[in-house]
């Protein structure tokens, strides 16, 4: 079975790591540029611990679907903002195929099914952290749970998660996924947000009150946001996960800003803002995304 990852970053070469060991077949569909050119030599995985690292050769590595398979399974894994462009992937998606988002954020599964259709999209949420340490290098970080499931309901997609599952990773199926990326929202809002702007990881933050009760605010806010979308998530559940559960992983956004790259600050905090009812409401989300809005538009995104 030949896959596709769509966006083979810090998170898409765990992916393909993973799948590759589980003797897949893993190709990706990558924009021009240093991260495609290190790719085709081969994507380095380094261990948590930076003491061993293995090297994976994919099938393919192109902007160019001309240049890859067809494909059963597509995982979109490229920033938030990019997600329209993974359109000509629709060329190379075998009939009976699906296109599943394990993005950040709220938005990417009805972007993918304005281009490829309800009942071809699924959606679910990684909560496995890897670190981007240069382009085609990657080190793994920690994590062990993910969830997906079809974004129109009773479109059968367990075939999906049965190939994760062979792969090593620790998948739940779900009728809905749409509680899932609400309750993954909180945390992005919450964690990413103030990684971001502070340079802490996940343990410091939670090493620091003030951060603390913020993060908290955030999260009751984003609880409030999804009711709105008439999503029900529980913020206490979310908080008490969170915390059973801290380690030092450095949050996407704060990798991205170190990097100097765009941040997904409309598809997190400014996610959340989309349900605020007037300019006064979610003060915390509000005043998190007019900073991170403003680090982007520095650097001219």
């Amino acid at each position: 079975m030949v896959i596709t990852i769509a966006g083979c970053g810090a998170l898409g070469g765990f992916f393909a790591s993973k799948l590759i060991d589980a003797g897949f077949q893993v190709q990706s569909y990558q924009r021009k540029g240093v991260t495609q050119d290190a790719l085709k030599k081969g994507l380095v995985i380094k261990s948590a611990d930076l003491e061993t690292e293995r090297v994976y050769n994919l099938l393919a590595v192109s902007d160019d679907p001309s240049d890859l398979q067809m494909s059963e399974l597509v995982i979109v894994l490229v920033k938030s903002y990019s997600t329209a462009e993974v359109e000509p992937v629709k060329r190379i998606l075998k009939e009976d195929g699906v296109v599943l988002t394990l993005q950040n954020g709220i938005g990417n599964a009805e972007t993918l099914v304005d281009i490829f259709g309800e009942e071809k999209v699924g959606a679910g949420v990684v909560h496995y952290g890897a670190i981007g340490l240069a382009p085609g290098v990657v080190q793994e970080g920690g994590g062990s749970f993910m969830a997906i499931g079809p974004w129109k309901r009773d479109v059968p997609m367990k075939w999906v998660s049965d190939i994760l599952l062979k792969a090593g990773l620790n998948v739940k199926y779900v009728e809905d996924p749409r509680p899932y990326l609400w309750s993954k929202l909180a945390i992005n809002a919450m964690v990413n947000t103030t990684a971001a702007l502070t340079g802490f990881n996940n343990a410091e933050l939670m090493a620091t009150p003030l951060l603390v009760a913020l993060m908290k605010n955030i999260g009751r806010e984003v609880e409030t946001a999804a009711s709105r979308a008439g999503v029900k998530i529980d913020f206490n559940d979310i908080w008490e996960k969170f915390t059973g559960n801290i380690r030092t992983n450095i949050p996407s956004m704060l990798q991205d800003n170190r990097a100097g790259r765009k941040m997904e600050v409309d598809a997190i905090p400014g996610a959340v803002l989309k349900f605020a009812k007037d300019e006064s409401d979610f003060p915390c989300t509000r005043t998190l995304y007019a900073l991170l809005k403003s680090v982007d538009l520095s650097r001219g995104y």
